[in-house]
């Protein structure tokens, strides 16, 4: 009966790495907009190379009732960083990152996401 237990807490922390990487990927930056489905979740995937020092960080701006972010997940200097944010409410709202190293801002990106509705 042990056995079984840590294998289903097991299988329910696999089901869960899994599907925060397999969110569908909004990727079109600012003045276009991202189309994303209310109750849904997504990702914004940028380059991020540790070495360098620079990181991306998520500015808190954006509407907190149209979108919440789940996490942010570095996936290696070749991948970057996967920025998991969930589809709270209709509505529309822009995500602004900035990548900076201590106080030196070196690029800012925006994404403007449309949840739900035309």
């Amino acid at each position: 009966m042990k056995k079984l237990t840590y294998f289903a807490s097991f299988l329910a922390i696999i089901t869960f790495f899994l599907s925060c990487t397999s969110f569908p990927e909004a990727k079109k930056e600012s003045p276009e907009i991202n189309e994303v489905p209310p109750n849904s979740n997504f990702k914004i995937v940028l380059p991020e190379n540790h070495t360098t020092g620079y990181i991306w960080q998520l500015k808190q701006d954006y509407d907190p009732t149209v979108i919440s972010q789940i996490n942010e997940v570095w996936h290696g200097n070749d991948k970057g960083i996967y920025f998991n944010l969930s589809a709270l409410a209709i509505g529309q709202t822009t995500l602004t990152f900035i990548s900076r190293k201590y106080r030196d801002t070196a690029d800012i990106k925006h994404f403007i996401v449309k949840i739900g509705g035309n």
